[in-house]
């Protein structure tokens, strides 16, 4: 009796499991920029060099996805603005990774989205430097659809950064 309530527990932990890692790397500039200052999103770029299969059914456009989840951290947090300041995002890497992989063999099947963001003014000064890792390394099913809602984390933790200075 006590081994199946040990095998069901274990099973249950390992199912909800979720390791994720969100890295805040040291911003440059942040400090610097003024506590009124408003955003917008500029110029995403995705040099990722990641393609999903052509038959792929729901993939998606990275640099848009990105765009679209900044716009609506800043829109959430109140700090957007046009004509201030941009928030230009450079995509560096990507994976949408795998859920049951991830429940299977933890590490195998992450997702990963690094970026790094740059808070430039109107005349294309750099103003800030913003890097973001976010890996979701384990889990199960929890982690269903990461590969889309890491662009959300991702945006929030650039969001934090320059709502917090």
């Amino acid at each position: 009796m006590k081994q199946c309530l040990l095998f069901a527990l274990m099973s249950l932990i390992l199912a909800s499991a979720c390791s994720t890692k969100v890295s805040y790397i040291p911003s440059q500039g942040v400090d610097s920029i003024p506590p009124e200052a408003m955003f917008a999103v500029g110029e995403v770029v995705d040099e990722t060099g990641f393609s999903f299969p052509a038959d792929e059914k729901d993939k998606i456009v990275l640099s848009e996805a990105m765009a679209a989840a900044l716009k609506k951290a800043l829109t959430e947090s109140g700090i957007i603005a046009d004509g201030q300041l941009l928030i230009n995002v450079t995509l560096t890497e990507y994976a949408p990774g795998n859920a049951f992989k991830r429940w299977l063999m933890p590490g195998a099947g992450a997702t990963k989205l690094n970026v790094v963001a740059y808070v430039v003014d109107q005349e294309g000064t750099k103003m800030a430097t913003i890097p973001v890792e976010r890996y979701i390394g384990m889990g199960g099913g929890y982690t269903v659809g990461a590969w889309k809602y890491v662009f959300d984390e991702v945006a929030t933790a650039i969001v934090q950064s320059l709502a917090g200075r």
